[in-house]
């Protein structure tokens, strides 16, 4: 009987593909900074007696929710946002606006509906900042896995403003593009400034460098 064949892929495909799903588009595809406010479940207090488990309101002195204010997060395949004819509810005529983006798993937060989002920044432009804030509407995952994208659709919301999401702000975080987590405001001025050190100290050794020895003259 001969004995099996041995042979050997020239190309791993699956983890070729894991890589530029799970890391190439979390790192390198093209994002857009926004203003994310995470639902804080810890601190958020509950009416668990009179209204079966929603918040006594979500915006204004007699709420018990409150958010986590995450810094310039990178988000991803923004769809092209779709209008929705006028809607009649009990608050009067409601026109309705959405859209869809992605979150990577590797920011380590778990995105809920009624997180708000901020899409212009007002730290990054020079105008009046007078778009509308939007609420997440609903969350999916894909795949089911531990690595994996979170899918947001969101709606632009129809009352709420920016100072009074702020007044509700519990912690406020950066996130760090070098290590695609997020930290406190502390700890990401410290490793924005390690960072500076380490070019100029980059800078200073390559000026070191003697081309025709191959050595650094300190």
């Amino acid at each position: 009987m001969s004995s099996p064949q041995l042979w050997q892929r020239l190309y791993h495909y699956i983890h070729e593909y894991q890589y530029l799903v799970y890391e190439y588009y979390a790192k390198d595809a093209v994002a857009f900074l926004v203003t994310y406010y995470h639902l804080n479940k810890e601190v958020t207090i509950w009416d668990n007696e009179y209204v079966m488990g929603g918040a006594y309101e979500e915006i204004g002195d007699l709420t018990g929710i409150r958010w986590d204010k995450f810094l310039l997060i990178p988000v991803f395949f923004i769809e092209d946002i779709s209008i929705i004819p006028f809607d009649a509810s009990e608050t009067g005529q409601n026109k309705l606006t959405e859209s869809f983006f992605v979150i990577p798993s590797e920011y380590k937060f778990t995105p809920y509906p009624h997180d708000i989002i901020q899409f212009e920044q007002d730290y990054l432009q020079m105008q009046p900042n007078k778009h509308p804030l939007y609420h997440v509407s609903g969350v999916e995952i894909a795949p089911n896995t531990d690595r994996r994208f979170w899918k947001l659709k969101i709606e632009v919301d129809q009352s709420r403003t920016v100072p009074e999401v702020e007044n509700q702000v519990e912690d406020t975080y950066m996130f760090f593009d070098y290590d695609k987590q997020l930290h406190t405001i502390e700890n990401a001025n410290i490793l924005l400034n390690l960072m500076d050190v380490d070019k100029n100290l980059k800078k200073m050794v390559s000026n070191k460098f003697d081309t025709n020895s191959g050595f650094y003259l300190l």
